[in-house]
């Protein structure tokens, strides 16, 4: 793409002439949420976390110009006391501010919220059925009824229909859960290809993920799958013993078997995957062994603390810092951690100026059409929700509208280095304004883009660029 740049008039060129070019000095200031460490004796890693894809590798020479930053020395000075021509700490200090890890004022940009949507997504609960019994199931409304009816689905895709044309939304995810959304597969399987065709004639894409137990597949669901681009997201809490002393079929008997069976085969046909595991008390001695039958099947995974109840500290620092090593270890045999693993709601590379859609461009459309703020209000009556049966609202009038949690936060967050990466958790289960994980994460914070930046040191030294 051109970019216009507007001719000087010849008067100011002519004074440039004319009058004698003073010599001027910058002082470079320090992101206020930089992180700087070291990664071996020779190598460091630095980032700007309110600053996308910031990350970058230093060698000690690199290391030691930053360090001298202490954001009141000018460039002329600091080149006198290092030792180094000004032009080449300059050019240095200009790479390092492409990416605000150093500017030469203090207008350091931060995640903003947008005027407007331009991509909205909504967990769909499409169903109250399950065939599971997991012991820790928040939906109260579990088993009390069926599926979502044709009636609320056609309704649905009207809905947003109407919301793409009004707003001139390009992208649209919908998130199948439930219950167990692949019970109702047969009653969805028409209107998935439907909705992505007539949003499609709108110039807005439509994604589909199935959020299951992954009990059932079928060649049939495998098929459809590969045909309309449908991702999986797979609840697992363990390996066979832990995961199934909570995910139980009706009859008691466990589920892991037919799960992991199942992974495989989507694994097998090139399906888009991820896991999903909610660390509690019961599963944190099983994590390390989960990591690496995680690694070894070379799946994405997430690992989620649970929300609403105590969990024992010390030992989920100890076990998350177990399965963290063996991950180190993985990155020395090519495994791709940073495209593998996510902990939490954290943002690290994207960054966020809120957690999750809810409340801006998404959030929980319930059996009976309601829309509610985050999907474990499904059900709730006490709940403010909408129905997306109102003609006169479009989707984003009803989220707009709605409940809002997500600018519930403490002081301490909006002066926090993380703000931007944990943008304070789920604003569901914040505590005095807060994630209940707050410390935890600034243990992990630093050791999550050490591991990222150790990848990044064995990409280069791979390729011979170090």
């Amino acid at each position: 793409m051109n970019t216009f740049i507007p001719r000087r008039p010849l008067i100011a060129i002519a004074l440039d002439i004319l009058t004698p070019q003073i010599e001027t000095t910058v002082i470079p200031i320090n992101s206020p949420q930089l992180l700087l460490r070291p990664l071996d004796e020779e190598h460091f890693y630095v980032v700007n976390c309110a600053y996308p894809n910031s990350l970058r590798i230093l060698n000690r020479s690199q290391y030691n110009v930053l360090s001298a930053v202490d954001d009141q020395t000018d460039t002329k000075t600091l080149a006198l006391r290092l030792g180094i021509p000004s032009d080449t700490l300059e050019a240095f200090l200009q790479m390092l501010s492409a990416t605000e890890i150093v500017r030469f004022d203090t207008d350091f940009s931060q995640p903003e919220r947008p005027a407007t949507p331009i991509s909205l997504n909504f967990w769909i609960h499409t169903t109250n059925r399950c065939n599971l019994s997991c012991s820790y199931c928040y939906i109260s409304t579990l088993n009390t009824t069926g599926g979502m009816s044709e009636k609320v689905k056609q309704q649905l895709l009207n809905k947003l229909v109407q919301t793409v044309q009004q707003r001139k939304i390009r992208h649209v995810k919908f998130r199948l859960a439930g219950g167990e959304p692949l019970t109702q597969f047969k009653s969805w399987k028409s209107l998935i290809p439907q909705a992505k065709e007539v949003l499609k004639a709108l110039g807005c894409q439509l994604d589909i993920a199935f959020i299951t137990n992954l009990t059932i597949l079928t060649d049939e669901i495998i098929t459809f799958s590969k045909e309309q681009g449908i991702s999986y997201g797979i609840s697992l809490d363990g390996l066979e013993s832990t995961h199934d002393a909570t995910r139980t079929f009706r009859n008691g008997i466990g589920s892991f078997k037919i799960v992991d069976e199942n992974l495989r085969r989507l694994l097998a046909h090139g399906l888009s995957v991820s896991v999903n595991t909610v660390v509690t008390n019961h599963k944190l001695e099983g994590l390390p062994d989960l990591t690496r039958y995680l690694i070894a099947l070379d799946v994405p995974f997430r690992y989620s603390i649970v929300k609403g109840e105590d969990i024992d500290a010390e030992r989920l620092e100890k076990y998350l810092s177990e399965s963290y090593m063996i991950m180190r270890e993985a990155i020395q045999t090519g495994w791709q951690f940073s495209r593998r693993h996510q902990f939490c709601d954290l943002k690290l590379n994207a960054l966020g100026f809120q957690t999750c859609a809810s409340g801006f461009s998404g959030g929980a459309i319930y059996v009976d059409g309601t829309l509610n703020y985050c999907h474990v209000h499904a059900g709730d009556k006490s709940q403010p929700a909408f129905s997306i049966f109102d003609e006169e609202l479009d989707l984003v009038d009803m989220i707009e509208r709605g409940s809002h949690y997500e600018d519930q936060k403490s002081k301490d967050c909006s002066l926090c280095k993380y703000k931007s990466v944990c943008t304070s958790g789920c604003p569901i289960y914040r505590v005095n304004g807060k994630d209940p994980q707050c410390s935890l994460y600034h243990t992990f914070i630093p050791q999550i883009y050490q591991l990222q930046a150790r990848e990044r040191l064995k990409l280069l030294r791979d390729y011979e660029m170090i």
